[in-house]
């Protein structure tokens, strides 16, 4: 009867939505078995970021379409959506709930999904319009369609206003020309959320405009990216003449900016909602390895201190609905979990020595060079940390606002 799990229900109508997601659940996936992490003991699974090859990766996201169509129908694709839009129009706490129910079962990795699901849908809801809603808001909650951003460019990273694709006016719609970088699921998504420049007179935060963009439409070219850990997880995507109808325009031209905020603070939630497990997996590894040193547990508690203040923080954003949230709360918890990813690397590095920097083959070593090397890569995604705490000092502390 899943007791342990009905006990995170908080109230009647709570326990009876729990009810129905464990009969679903049941009825479609075993219950996950959990593992300590033991030292020496399995795959190491130090790398920060997913790499497969082209093949596995396209398998997985097939998989995870799947898993995402069976929940739809089972009224769980799309809990707190608008009811009009097949959504089941829920409090955020019934979402909460149902991803802490999944979690304790063994389902498909929804890492192909969750830009859509988490990022670009929510940005359509917002500014889209009702046919937009309907057929790519819905359709990435159906699982029929997967998406991807593309918002930054060679030269428009942390300055994400500064980007240089431009959509210029062609009759009843836009031809696009331009370069985005860092690009994930571009290789099989099926639309993708484009930032481009429409306006080259005006300031620059005001003259972008979003557009959604067909991934197989003529002229875009999509390239793999090769990481310093060997994988590629990014691509860089050429967009050569692509031709848009202005129906694809997502809300005013020249509104883009804020439509990227929005997008960009789902994003940042989309981050720590994956990777608090990885985090909590790495300290109770390196636990191993401070047993025998008192100075190294003390270090270690710290970290776990950390780590714990962390996550209740991200527990405490994902309690309250997104309206709510504003950019600084989203960059609070994404700084939170980038920094304690960055100790988390410098104590094994600090505990290993040598090892750490040798690859001897040696179990739990030298893999902690692919951690360390992610974790640079988090620093970068959903925002650099420069800019988000200059953000955080001027706009929350409102600190003397830097030189411009």
């Amino acid at each position: 009867m899943h007791t342990d799990l009905l006990a995170l229900a908080a109230g009647d109508d709570e326990r009876a939505f729990a009810v129905k997601v464990l009969e679903f659940l049941d009825g479609h996936a075993p219950r996950r078995v959990t593992a300590e992490a033991a030292w020496g003991s399995g795959p190491e699974n130090l790398a920060l970021f997913h790499e497969t090859s082209d093949v596995e990766e396209r398998r997985e996201a097939d998989a995870a379409r799947d898993w995402q169509r069976l929940r739809w129908a089972a009224g769980f694709g799309w809990i707190t959506g608008p009811p009009e839009f097949g959504g089941a129009g829920l409090p955020v706490g019934h979402d909460r709930l149902y991803r802490l129910l999944e979690a304790a079962f063994a389902v498909p990795d929804l890492n192909p999904i969750r830009i859509g699901v988490g990022t670009v849908g929510p940005a359509i809801v917002t500014f889209g319009t009702p046919e937009q809603v309907r057929t790519y808001a819905a359709g990435l909650q159906r699982g029929d369609l997967i998406a991807c951003q593309l918002f930054s460019e060679p030269d428009a990273g942390s300055d994400l206003a500064g980007v240089r694709t431009r959509a210029v006016r062609d009759g009843d719609g836009w031809v696009v020309t331009g370069q985005k970088v860092w690009t994930s699921n571009a290789t099989f998504a099926d639309v993708g959320l484009a930032l481009v420049r429409t306006d080259p007179d005006a300031p620059k935060h005001r003259g972008l405009t979003m557009f959604l963009v067909p991934m197989d439409a003529p002229g875009i070219t999509v390239r793999p990216l090769r990481q310093l850990t060997g994988g590629a997880s990014f691509t860089e995507v050429f967009l050569d003449g692509v031709r848009l109808p202005d129906e694809l325009r997502l809300g005013d031209s020249g509104s883009g900016w804020r439509v990227a905020t929005t997008a960009l603070a789902g994003e940042r939630k989309a981050v720590g909602d994956r990777s608090h497990e990885m985090t909590a997996r790495a300290l109770n590894l390196l636990r191993t390895l401070v047993d025998e040193d008192p100075l190294a547990r003390e270090d270690w508690v710290r970290l776990y201190s950390r780590l714990r203040i962390a996550r209740f923080q991200q527990q405490r954003l994902q309690n309250q609905g997104a309206s709510a949230l504003g950019g600084a709360e989203r960059a609070v918890d994404k700084l939170l979990l980038t920094t304690n990813m960055r100790l988390i690397g410098e104590l094994a590095q600090e505990l290993l020595g040598p090892a750490f920097a040798a690859d001897t083959g040696e179990w739990g070593t030298f893999g902690w060079n692919r951690w360390m090397m992610g974790a640079l890569g988090y620093r970068i995604a959903g925002g650099t940390e420069e800019i988000l705490k200059t953000m955080l000092a001027e706009r929350v502390l409102l600190l003397p606002k830097e030189p411009r």
